[in-house]
């Protein structure tokens, strides 16, 4: 059993690095992120930096418990208390703080509007998906997505951000402007 505590431990640390620097939290994360409240919020919790908080605090919890020696219920149980108070960490804490810094970072999430960008995971009409685009820093960026279009939006769907709420960018699709080729 203590093998797979390693494994989640490892697996579950290498995707939480991966996720903060891979920019999941400002957009969470990707996706992104966690959102608070509204109805078309989802479940932050199944966000990739979410998952990998919980797996890393599930393997960190069970391999201490192995080398303190108790048995497998305890242990067991211990690590699902773990995983479950580093997500409550993650998502009470740490998330939170980090967009509060990035709303007072030199240029706001406010300057995404008017931003070009691609749908990365399909953006249905009652609900949320993901966009890709490069602010005016030139960070690439991926971004809670939300849109008012009467069709999903699908993935690699070039979109404008229209507006900018307090967990998603509002996105409208673009229609493709560029001339058909020609063939001589």
């Amino acid at each position: 059993m203590t093998a797979v505590y390693v494994v989640a431990f490892v697996v579950g640390g290498i995707a939480v690095l991966a996720s903060l620097l891979l920019a999941e939290i400002g957009g969470g994360g990707a996706d992104a992120g966690a959102g608070h409240g509204s109805s078309t919020d989802g479940m932050p919790f199944l966000s990739l930096t979410s998952i990998s908080a919980a797996l890393l605090g599930a393997g960190a919890g069970g391999l201490i418990a192995t080398w303190a020696g108790l048995g497998p219920v305890v242990t067991g149980g211990i690590a699902v208390g773990s995983a479950a108070v580093l997500l409550l960490l993650l998502q009470g804490v740490a998330l939170p703080y980090l967009r509060r810094q990035q709303s007072n970072s030199h240029t706001g999430r406010l300057s995404y509007i008017g931003t070009l960008g691609t749908v990365t995971l399909e953006i249905p009409v009652d609900g949320w998906g993901e966009v890709s685009f490069v602010d005016p820093e030139g960070n690439r960026v991926r971004s809670r997505a939300v849109t008012d279009e009467p069709q999903a939006l699908l993935k690699s769907t070039r979109v404008y951000i229209s507006d900018v709420e307090a967990d998603a960018v509002r996105v409208v699709g673009v229609p493709d402007t560029d001339p058909p080729l020609e063939r001589h």
